[in-house]
Parts: C-alpha cells; structure tokens; sequence
C-alpha cells in the first residue's frame, strides 16, 4: 500500500505532440477532481513540471480521454485536455489534432476496436467542439503497424502514416464560418482575418507585426513586445467573434502569415497562444490551409492559389512544413458555411509507455 493513487495510462506521441491517453472510466467523474488529477499527473503548476510526466511546453503537456461513443455512426468520443504548465489550470476548450493521431492506436490497443485487414478506419467525435475525424490507422495482417517510411516535421524518425480526415469542422466554437461576417476586421489598426475553422483562429500578415514571418520560434518567443501586441489584439478580435472574454484562454490561436519561402503556400508562425508552436498545429493547419481558398483573407491575399474542388496547400513553419488537403464544395462558394466540405493530414505516431501514471493520494498537499 502506498499513499500515492495509481491511474492506468499510456504516454505517446502523436504528430508534433506528446502526452498521456486516459480510459474515461479510470477517471473521476467529477470536474474539480478530475483538474486536480491531471494538473498531479502532468507536475503543474511549474515551469519545469519536475513533478510530473509533463515535459514543460504547452505541446508536451496534453491528455485525451477516451470512450467508446454512443452516438449512430461514430465509434470513439475524444475529450482533449491541455493541462497548462504554469498555472493550475486545465482547458477543454481546444482540440489537439496532433494527439488525434495517436487515439486511433489507442482505441485499438485498448480494445475499443478491432483491427481490421490492411488498415482500419475509426470514426472519432471530438468532444470539445463536435467535430467528426475519420483516422485511417495501418494495420497490416489486423495487427498496428507504428513503425514505417513516412517523415513529419518537427519529428526525428519515420513512421506509418495515419491519415486524418476532418469533417464538418466550420462553426465548431461559435457556429460560423466567418464569425464577424467579413473576411476583414480591423484592429488597433492591424487588418485581421477570424475563422472558425476547425479551430477557431485570427490571422494576421507578419509584415504588420513588424516581422519578416521566418524567424524561429525561440526568436518571437523572447520578443515581448511582439507577444504583448499579439495578446492585445487577440483579445479585442476574440471578443469580437463572439467568444468572450478570452483572457487567460487558450483559443482563439493566433497566426502570423508570409509568403512562402520553400515552394510551399504559405508562411505560418502558430501561436498558442502565448508562445510560439515550434512547428503547426494540425487543427490550425486545416484552418489556415481553408483560409488560403475563402476570397479576401489575409492568408487568400498572401497565397493566391486557385480553388478547385481538392486542393493541397502546404504550410511552411519553423521546422519545416505540413501539407493539408482540402475539399471545397464549389457550388457552395457563396454559402460559406458548407464552402469546406473537410480537411485531410497525414500525421504519424508512437507508444512510448504503456502502464500506471501516480498521483498523491492527498491533492491537496501536492
């Protein structure tokens, strides 16, 4: 016997992204206990997050809580949980399409599906905003395949490729597409772009932040000035689209755009939003990748590409890039709403641990 709780759990990558994977029937029901369960697991509130499994960046500090779904047609719930490195606090606001790559395996490790010949597809409903994602997981001869020849950046090694393929992802947060009803606000005197796309975002060319748009991620994330001005205007720009007062809050995201440099379409640096993501966020991809086709958008003015029915459109970021594949309804093109029918990644991941996360059995001396 111990005086520490003992929690199954299993810790993996997922795309960009690193954290632990929970059965929702391990966990306490109770929201308040449930914080104080995760903020243990993760070390929070530190900066080190030297007492816990948490690896001190927002991108490392991430929990996806799994069940079987109950709904007609979708075979796993997600609930994703960004437990925030230093402060006591968890956000079930966002989503995380990184560690989405990672609840498929999961679910079949897990026996919450079978496997099935060759690959296997889950339909997945993300909790936090609705969204369905069907991921398409290898498993040759029914058995999960990790290993494989498919490179991301931002990750050393090769992996299988698993495919995510988002859909009805427009509206999640605030139930449009264009949540200030034009492509174009202005704030401060900055022109932004606001999209509730996947993940609900504002968009602004880096020229205006005075910025060339290249810098790495740790050189805007020592420019204060840069982040403050960020901070200001998202959360007058975040208000305007409906969300309240986002203080503190984790979305809307922030992106800062140029053009490409790399041959792909467009420069991103994707802030999460006070710090600099060190490559993209997949739900911020699919954001951005859907801006570059919607007419008159800070993303549409830099990229100009031309709209079809299926569009590849790589977004370059500090460490590489990331390619989205975007299905557009073009008959739909003046309702905005149905104009992105879905957005597709190919992410990769890995199991790192599979076994107990502990947790004292008194939070309240942690």
């Amino acid at each position: 016997m111990s005086d520490q709780i003992s929690i199954p759990a299993v810790y993996m990558r997922g795309g960009t992204s690193k954290g632990l994977l929970f059965n929702q029937n391990d966990l306490p029901k109770d929201k308040f206990k449930l914080d104080k369960y995760l903020l243990a697991a993760m070390g929070s509130p530190d900066l080190r997050q030297i007492n816990g499994i948490g690896g001190a960046t927002s991108v490392t500090s991430k929990v996806c809580i799994i069940s079987k779904s109950k709904q007609k047609n979708v075979d796993i719930d997600y609930l994703f949980a960004q437990v925030i490195v230093d402060k006591a606090k968890v956000d079930y606001g966002p989503t995380c399409g990184n560690m989405l790559s990672a609840v498929g395996p999961f679910s079949i490790e897990k026996g919450f599906i079978d496997a099935e010949e060759n690959e296997t597809k889950i339909n997945i409903r993300s909790v936090n905003t609705g969204s369905i994602i069907e991921a398409v997981v290898p498993t040759p001869n029914k058995k999960l395949k990790y290993m494989g020849d498919f490179e991301i950046d931002g990750v050393p090694g090769k992996g299988a490729p698993i495919l995510l393929k988002f859909k009805n992802i427009v509206g999640g947060a605030t139930g449009k597409m264009l949540p200030t009803a034009t492509p174009l606000i202005t704030v401060n005197g900055i022109e932004v772009t606001c999209l509730d796309i996947s993940m609900p975002m504002v968009m602004a060319k880096a020229s205006d932040f005075g910025i060339i748009g290249n810098e790495t991620s740790n050189e805007l994330n020592n420019n204060l000035e840069l982040l403050n001005k960020i901070e200001e205007i998202r959360v007058i720009a975040g208000a305007q689209m409906g969300l309240g007062d986002v203080s503190g809050k984790v979305i809307p995201k922030f992106a800062l755009l140029s053009k490409p440099l790399y041959g792909g379409t467009i420069t991103s640096r994707y802030f999460t939003p006070n710090t600099c993501h060190e490559t993209h966020a997949a739900t911020g991809t699919n954001c951005i990748a859907s801006a570059c086709l919607i007419s008159d958008t800070i993303a549409s003015q830099i990229s100009q590409i031309e709209v079809k029915k299926e569009n590849k459109v790589s977004v370059e970021h500090p460490l590489g890039s990331i390619d989205c594949f975007v299905e557009t309804s073009l008959s739909n093109k003046d309702n905005k709403n149905d104009f992105i029918v879905s957005c597709g990644i190919y992410r990769t991941s890995r199991k790192i641990m599979d076994g107990n996360i502990y947790i004292p059995e008194n939070l309240n001396d942690h």
